[in-house]
């Protein structure tokens, strides 16, 4: 018969090897409940309020003791049997889990022998542990593997992985200093020391390397720092402190860092800087912990990534590095590495200033021409050029790549551009210089197909979609079939090779909407549509989504073809009856509707079906309620139609508005565009045979502008409009025609609005008065 003593550490040593190698993402609540799920789910929480009582466990230890003599022979059989299986590499992860529970149970001295109900706590040593460093070693197996399960799961675990790691801890102090076997004294306790910071370092990392690292998880680590420094626990009554001081390490103190950065708050940013600089000023102490490149590393990278981003937060980092890593005459292991220097780095980028780059630049040309060892890496340089082209500097983003480039041609290969490199260059690429904008989007073109022989990196879709979109906001007469040889380089790749990058909602967006640009016939769209729907039905893409939907409409709407409505409002309807449709589709067929086409049938502007649409969005509840492009939309709908009394419809409408800005939609607050929108209907009522229609066309026009005061600023259009409508709804020998002008026109001054095409529309309506002001102008 194997003895389960003989068996153990062997197992130990082999499972602690694959243990992180498996992923502990099962639970051990999921397993079936045995006495180790009472050790899991009972024991730890209970011992987490106490240390374990001795007073109820030596009342029955005798009588535990005989019963495990009876039954050791039954006991050790299936235990040696389940640890055989574990030596010889059970892959099962469900095997994997009940070894963590059978160890936690080992560990806290768990009697297996007993049934549940009767599951007791064994005091001292285990009896399956040789020696006090071998129970120690098993702990810390154990301690590893919670904390690797803890940082596995993203369920509701965590916190009790991180507490039941805790107990573990504390039972094995109270196993050193109260085994019967065991002296326990300082000399002894001494060598063992090493071996306790380690595993009081796996709980503080346990702690500060959660997913949801907070006030708690905080206190936690700060409270075991306290104990390594002070051997108290903050926790504990006064008659079970620890009985020697162990202290920490520098790990110790890292483990802290760490979880302070983790929490991103500036209040433990702060505590981290003081902390640091606890440890290294304190070189006259004789045990003294300088602070590591990691630790640095650490504290630089919550500098560089503190919300919000400021220039002090970028000076502190540059002070830390010149000062405390490069300058400082500390032990070898604060040498900054190029991580160091990339935090710096990122600080100062993320500042958006101009004297960042500077910045960046000297820091750049001090690893270049100090640290020849140190070789930057592709997101140092990355993090310049996104600087450079948020400030518009698309040369200086272009020549920072280049440097790169030269770098790792001189053999220094931690500079190897990366994919997000070679997609930084397409962006200043493409943004270069309107005059030479041909030359550079050919330039573009080529290299996002060139890219895996230039630089060695597939591009992915990003590439793509950063040379589609720059072809089709340029409005060169080619931009389309750019666009679209583009999509076809891409589909063929994606036939031939399933990890090629595929194209995305983006992708398609981008070639609708040069299609819409160019205003090309609707039958184009509808092709790059069908072509879009063909590789969706061959599983090389997702189903189009509402943006696709979105810019196939626009592309329609925006083909000027007569005949395209109908199309339009057949998709319209099948989006609502499949429920794709969003509030920029209604506004889309909104649109559609206020086009203003030329064709058999005479004006295309649809109002009244405008207005019944915009009256469905304001009264169901199951469709977008309509936004301020809505309700402008509609009124120019009104303002380009043929209909009767056009103007008071589209005051009607920016009436409504107002009111649905007032009962709380925020997104329908008016705009200049609204109210130029009803200017323009009462501009175009001229064409009415009807005097009174052009009276209150021209009461409509005064009480609007009024009205805009009160929400906006008036713009040149408002002015032009206005002067336009007083040509053509009032006679010009009325007595209220030159003085309605001449005060418009002091406004017009006053707001600084008398633009070139004010002064063309003033001199249509009123010359005199417009020579008037023109020689004022002369004379200023």
């Amino acid at each position: 018969m194997v003895s389960i003593r003989n068996v153990v550490p062997a197992a130990a040593l082999i499972v602690s090897s694959i243990l992180f190698a498996s992923a502990l993402s099962t639970p051990p609540v999921v397993l079936r409940r045995t006495n180790r799920i009472h050790i899991a789910c009972s024991v730890v929480p209970k011992a987490m309020e106490s240390t374990i009582s001795m007073s109820k466990r030596k009342k029955n230890r005798k009588k535990r003791n005989q019963q495990l003599r009876k039954e050791q022979q039954q006991s050790s059989s299936a235990s040696s049997s389940y640890y055989k299986s574990h030596y010889n590499f059970s892959n099962e992860r469900e095997d994997v889990d009940e070894w963590l529970i059978r160890s936690t149970a080992l560990i806290l001295g768990e009697d297996e022998t007993q049934q549940e109900e009767e599951c007791s706590i064994k005091s001292g040593l285990p009896s399956q542990c040789a020696s006090m460093q071998e129970y120690l070693y098993h702990a810390r197996s154990v301690m590893k593997a919670w904390t690797h399960w803890n940082s596995r799961n993203t369920l509701g675990y965590r916190r009790d992985a991180r507490l039941t790691v805790e107990v573990i801890f504390k039972r094995v102090l109270y196993v050193i200093t109260h085994e019967e076997t065991t002296t326990a004294d300082a000399a002894e306790i001494s060598e063992l020391r090493p071996m306790l910071v380690s595993l009081v370092n796996i709980i503080i990392d346990a702690w500060a390397n959660g997913n949801d690292v907070n006030e708690e998880a905080v206190a936690h680590t700060e409270g075991w720092l306290h104990f390594l420094q002070t051997g108290e626990m903050m926790d504990e009554i006064e008659e079970e402190k620890s009985l020697v001081v162990i202290g920490p390490d520098e790990e110790s103190y890292r483990g802290v860092v760490k979880a302070y950065i983790r929490t991103q708050k500036r209040i433990y940013l702060e505590k981290a800087l003081t902390l640091l600089e606890e440890m290294s000023s304190s070189s006259n102490h004789p045990n003294t912990i300088y602070p590591s490149t990691l630790t640095y590393n650490l504290v630089l990278y919550g500098l560089a990534n503190a919300q919000p981003s400021s220039k002090k937060n970028a000076e502190i980092a540059e002070n830390l590095l010149q000062k405390k890593m490069i300058s400082s005459s500390q032990e070898e292991n604060c040498v900054p590495d190029s991580n160091s220097f990339r935090q710096v780095i990122s600080a100062w980028t993320k500042t958006g200033s101009r004297y960042a780059i500077e910045k960046t630049d000297e820091i750049l040309n001090q690893i270049l021409n100090d640290f020849p060892n140190i070789d930057p890496d592709a997101s140092t340089f990355n993090a310049i050029m996104t600087l450079n082209l948020r400030l518009g500097r698309v040369e200086d983003a272009i020549s920072v790549f280049n440097k790169m480039v030269a770098m790792h041609e001189s053999e220094r290969i931690g500079t190897q551009p990366d994919i997000y490199s070679v997609n930084l260059l397409l962006k200043a690429m493409t943004r270069q210089r309107q005059h030479n904008q041909r030359q550079n989007l050919n330039e573009a073109d080529d290299l996002v197909k060139t890219m895996e022989d230039t630089y060695h990196v597939h591009p992915d879709v990003q590439s793509f979609n950063i040379v589609i979109d720059a072809w089709s906001k340029s409005k060169l007469p080619e931009a389309v079939s750019r666009a679209e040889r583009l999509l076809d380089v891409m589909e063929r790749r994606c036939r031939d090779d399933s990890l090629a990058a595929k194209p995305d909602s983006y992708t398609f967006t981008s070639v609708l909407d040069s299609i819409a640009r160019s205003e090309h016939s609707f039958h184009r769209a509808e092709k790059v549509f069908h072509r879009i729907e063909k590789l969706f039905q061959d599983g090389i893409v997702e189903r189009p989504t509402i943006p696709v939907y979105n810019a196939y409409l626009n592309a329609l709407v925006s083909s000027k073809d007569v005949d395209v409505l109908d199309r339009v409002e057949s998709i319209f309807a099948n989006m609502i009856t499949e429920r794709n449709a969003n509030i920029r589709s209604y506004n889309t067929m909104l649109k559609a509707y206020s086009q203003f086409r030329s064709g058999r049938n005479g004006y295309f502007s649809r109002p009244l079906k405008a207005e019944e649409l915009l009256t469905q969005m304001e009264e169901h509840s199951g469709i977008p309620y309509p936004d301020g492009y809505s309700y402008t939309t509609v009124i120019n709908c009104f303002a380009r139609s043929i209909v009767d009394r056009k103007a008071k419809k589209a005051r009607q409408i920016l009436d409504k508005m107002i009111q649905s800005y007032a009962a709380g939609n925020a997104a329908a607050k008016p705009q200049i565009y609204a109210f130029n929108g009803v200017l323009s209907a009462s501009a175009h009522t001229h064409h009415t045979r009807f005097p009174e229609e052009r009276l209150e066309a021209f009461t409509i026009l005064v009480s609007t502008f009024l009205l805009l005061r009160e929400w906006t600023e008036p713009n040149d259009s408002t002015y032009i409009l206005f002067f336009q409508a007083c040509e053509r709804l009032l006679p010009k020998g009325h007595r209220l025609y030159e003085q309605v002008i001449e005060t418009v026109v002091y406004s017009c001054v006053r707001d600084g609005q008398m633009s070139a095409k004010v002064m063309h529309a003033l001199h249509n309506i009123a010359p005199d008065l417009a020579q008037q002001f023109e020689k004022i102008d002369a004379k200023e």
